[in-house]
């Protein structure tokens, strides 16, 4: 099983201070998992599109490929007023939200 993330891009980005890599990684992990909650909470599809959407690209700026798709996916089906796809994608965007968290617990 591959990583989750890649942290080797947050260094790129950021340096190898481990006290700023650790508040990206929570405010990423805060800005995800409240994006699950939100899609999960609500079937206002506008809602969806743009909570999937903010995952997408900071899943794309960490290297979280797996996630980014699903959110990408997540997305694209709120916009097509697909809210059973939406459901069907939920638990793989937690389960990948959960994999990047658990990523980050091991550092």
């Amino acid at each position: 099983m591959s990583g989750a993330y890649d942290r080797g891009r947050l260094v790129e980005l950021f340096g190898d201070d481990a006290s700023t890599l650790a508040e990206i990684e929570r405010e990423f992990l805060d800005t995800a998992r409240e994006a699950a909650v939100e899609i999960r909470g609500t079937e206002d599809l506008e809602r969806i599109a743009k909570a999937a959407h903010r995952v997408k690209g900071a899943s794309g700026m960490i290297g979280a490929d797996a996630l980014s798709r699903v959110a990408a996916a997540i997305e694209q089906a709120a916009r097509a007023c697909d809210l059973p796809a939406v459901r069907r994608l939920d638990t793989r965007f937690s389960d990948e939200v959960t994999r990047v968290a658990s990523q980050v617990a091991a550092a």
